[in-house]
């Protein structure tokens, strides 16, 4: 059992805890980290000890002798996908975008990331055209009215695949563009799976 002093505590009731986020905020308080942290900009929300436990996990878990388990951990990613040829492909782009992220290839991570929001709506929809799938998701509430829009913006910046509708519209491909797209496309993945 750990003590008081190796967890954190809640400024609103008092009680400690080994992290506050992913239910007791939010149940107990009826608020989320973020309007807890802009009330109390200081506080702590994880204990040392949940973090150093999370620390050894991700090591254990990026270690060369568990390739086998981030495999099985990444092909869970795309479980709520029933074409099981569709799914290796975006298990496949999946992995390939998250290198591109890590080393920097902007332009790549846009694209990828566009096709991989394209045909999980398209398998989702039954959709054959991603402008289509996007309409037809949002009609049969599989997305949200937010998701609609930030999805436009990616099917828009995935078409810069092409080289002249990139000049002409001089935009600038940079690693805000790429993050941004992540966060969008991560946040959507997740949201599948909790349909």
């Amino acid at each position: 059992m750990l003590k008081k002093n190796q967890k954190v505590k809640c400024l609103e009731c008092g009680k400690y805890f080994k992290k506050l986020g992913g239910g007791h905020l939010e149940k107990i308080h009826g608020i989320t980290m973020n309007e807890y942290l802009k009330k109390y900009p200081s506080a702590k929300t994880s204990s040392i000890n949940f973090i150093e436990c999370q620390k050894r996990i991700q090591k254990k878990l990026f270690q060369d002798k568990n390739l086998d388990l981030r495999k099985k951990v990444g092909s869970r990613t795309f479980d709520f996908i029933e074409n099981k040829e569709v799914k290796k492909l975006l298990q496949r782009d999946y992995g390939t975008v998250k290198k591109c992220l890590k080393i920097k290839l902007w332009k790549p991570c846009i694209v990828l990331y566009g096709a991989i929001i394209e045909a999980m709506l398209i398998e989702m929809t039954g959709a054959k055209k991603f402008e289509k799938a996007i309409d037809k998701a949002l009609s049969k509430k599989i997305i949200l009215k937010d998701q609609y829009y930030k999805i436009n913006f990616i099917r828009d910046l995935r078409n810069y695949i092409h080289l002249h509708k990139e000049l002409n519209e001089k935009i600038k491909i940079s690693d805000h563009l790429a993050k941004t797209l992540a966060e969008i496309c991560e946040s959507i993945i997740k949201y599948f799976k909790n349909l």
